[in-house]
């Protein structure tokens, strides 16, 4: 992968308008090279045919930029022909599913959109970083709220009641049948 660092930093400068800030490869072999890129304020998916000069072709990419990311909005899973397919929305690519899991790219995707979501919205001061505390707080405590699980414990019980009820009437039904 080394060796195609520079053609991959000329492709996404004369693209994208500047340096990736990271380039990690997903499989490379002698026909292509897929690789994920951190730029300033997105990730990008890039699958490359390399040409017969060495020089690279990009076929396809997928860019996820910060502000339509959401955390855990990016997929990746195996597809029943053996490659991988990356999904952010309604976009998707699909690569080679030879070295590397689908959850290690997406992990890492993920890592890079957070830590760049942290830069962005890091609190310059005390009274900044406080206030976050407590937003974050507020929407822990919001969510544990709404996942008491006393109406689950309802559920079960009137699921187990009915069921009940179902055996007691079959019971009775088969020892009818069985009489008659």
């Amino acid at each position: 992968m080394e060796s195609y660092r520079p053609a991959l930093e000329r492709w996404c400068e004369h693209e994208w308008g500047q340096l990736p800030q990271a380039i990690s490869e997903w499989h490379t072999d002698e026909d292509m090279a897929q690789v994920f890129m951190r730029l300033n304020r997105s990730v990008l998916i890039a699958d490359f045919v390399i040409e017969n000069d060495g020089s690279l072709e990009c076929k396809e990419h997928l860019q996820i930029p910060l502000d339509r990311w959401n955390p855990g909005s990016i997929q990746a899973f195996r597809t029943a022909d053996g490659r991988v397919r990356f999904r952010h929305r309604q976009l998707e690519i699909h690569l080679a599913a030879r070295l590397r899991a689908p959850e290690w790219g997406q992990a890492l995707l993920e890592e890079w959109l957070m830590s760049q979501r942290g830069d962005v919205l890091r609190p310059k001061d005390r009274t900044q970083r406080i206030a976050s505390i407590n937003r974050t707080k507020m929407s822990i405590e919001r969510n544990l709220n709404h996942s008491n699980l006393d109406a689950v414990r309802m559920d079960f019980l009137a699921t187990s009641a009915s069921l009940g009820s179902v055996e007691r009437n079959l019971d009775s039904r088969v020892r009818t049948d069985e009489s008659e």
